[in-house]
């Protein structure tokens, strides 16, 4: 990733499937990216993105975190993102999407269900931004009956990967 950042004038923003501060000050060491894009899912949670914010920062370099997954991760990052000045944007899939699919492991249970049917309220983005949630702990409500509901099940993570190994996004 040095290599094709040192030939190319386009910024590289990557770090989604980085699982730690170890993986990321690797990336950083190696001039690979303009832009950290830590997950906080896969991170080590708000402690763990909020070191590989401050790494990014001592490096000159904004942060985009990755957003893709729930209703909950974002409220955390938007409480990241107040807290951490090289803040650059948040990702925004919308809360109207499948809360899994079965590309990432969802069974019958969770068919249909949608993002925002996890939690009593969700953001809104208005001309490109978003309030900051002031509800107690990061700021969302979980639905009625949500953990009974849909219940913690360990799922198998179906990722495709190319001839040398390499993950290839769907």
């Amino acid at each position: 990733m040095a290599q094709v950042a040192d030939k190319i004038n386009v910024p590289i923003a990557t770090g989604e499937r980085l699982n730690n501060l170890q993986e990321f000050a690797m990336l950083i060491k190696r001039n690979a990216v303009s832009y950290v894009r830590p997950d906080v899912c896969m991170c080590g949670g708000i402690t763990g993105a909020k070191k590989i914010a401050a790494l990014a920062e001592a490096h000159d370099l904004m942060v985009v975190p990755h957003n893709p997954l729930s209703p909950v991760s974002k409220a955390a990052f938007l409480q990241i993102a107040v807290s951490i000045p090289n803040f650059a944007l948040l990702e925004y899939p919308g809360d109207d999407q499948p809360a899994l699919s079965e590309k990432f492991g969802a069974t019958g249970v969770e068919n249909g269900v949608l993002k925002r049917d996890v939690v009593k309220s969700t953001f809104k983005c208005v001309d490109g931004f978003m309030e900051i949630p002031t509800a107690p702990g990061i700021g969302i409500e979980l639905a009625d009956n949500v953990a009974e509901k849909y219940p913690y099940r360990r799922r198998p993570l179906k990722t495709r990967l190319d001839v040398d190994g390499s993950v290839v996004d769907q």
